[in-house]
């Protein structure tokens, strides 16, 4: 099996995503919310949720001693205070705002079928029922060695209703710009680099910036088939003895630089035309 599957390997889902394919033969990359960010979202739901029921237990109680209820009527009130605060407000964000409540906004987080879809009302409802069993009544803890042992950190709730947690909102990586090896700048100054196929650049800027981190065998084996795969795209070929990952940051520096320069001159000129037709008289 020929060793360019490793620097490809970048573009593919990782093992902390989940590949579904749905029935519409649509691809899903979803990346499950991790233990972590769960427990922070549901922290800030949890505050949300007790504000609620307090907030809302103090207003019947108020309202009982200004107006005479009968203690009945409280009882009642009480308890549809409770069940609208640990179960109408997780149901009513998750429908209205697509999966969503305030601490999944907080944390980029959001809630879905396990084909991606949307969740109804009955998964949101279940999902509220199982939190009251396995978060509320034991602390917590059903939810959390369910979320531990679940490759995708689902609670109890999620598996019954058949939903998970997806991260939505990450933090982009910053661009790494790749040095031009000095002994190499050269020679890569008056190479044709145009030619490279662009599915080869992006394996080859998927393997550079974690080289570093694999096994050296594996390393050496992969910058040489790199090597070969991209030479023949590259004129003059580089000097004799050249290393095949010196070779291939040259020629990915010097293709970053000249597609930069191209850019620039093209917003260039989009600026001097811009500037000519405000330039240019009208008649009236």
């Amino acid at each position: 099996m020929s060793t360019a599957a490793g620097p490809t390997s970048g573009s593919a889902p990782s093992a902390s995503r989940d590949a579904i394919v749905t029935g519409e033969a649509v691809h899903l990359d979803l990346r499950p919310a991790s233990f972590a960010t769960r427990l922070l979202s549901y922290l800030i739901d949890g505050a949300v949720m007790l504000a609620l029921s307090i907030g809302s237990t103090v207003g019947v109680v108020a309202l009982a001693s200004r107006t005479g209820l009968d203690s009945g009527f409280v009882q009642a009130a009480l308890v549809l205070a409770s069940v609208l605060a640990f179960l109408g407000y997780p149901v009513l964000t998750e429908l209205l705002m697509g999966g969503r409540s305030l601490g999944r906004l907080a944390t980029g987080t959001r809630v879905v079928r396990e084909d991606g879809g949307p969740v109804h009302a009955r998964q949101s409802l279940l999902r509220a029922l199982m939190a009251m069993l396995e978060i509320w009544s034991t602390t917590g803890a059903i939810a959390l060695v369910t979320a531990l042992v679940d490759r995708r950190s689902r609670r109890l709730g999620d598996m019954l209703a058949g939903t998970m947690v997806i991260q939505e909102r990450m933090r982009a990586p910053r661009p790494v710009r790749e040095r031009m090896p000095e002994e190499l700048s050269a020679w890569a100054a008056g190479a044709d680099v145009g030619r490279l196929p662009l599915p080869l650049l992006q394996d080859v800027r998927s393997f550079l910036p974690r080289a570093h981190a694999l096994n050296p065998d594996s390393r050496r084996e992969i910058a040489r088939d790199l090597l070969q795969r991209t030479v023949p795209s590259v004129t003059p070929a580089p000097p004799p003895g050249t290393d095949p990952e010196m070779f291939l940051r040259a020629v990915l520096a010097e293709r970053s630089r000249r597609d930069e320069e191209k850019l620039r001159a093209a917003a260039e000129r989009e600026r001097e035309l811009a500037a000519d037709v405000r330039a240019v008289p009208f008649a009236q």
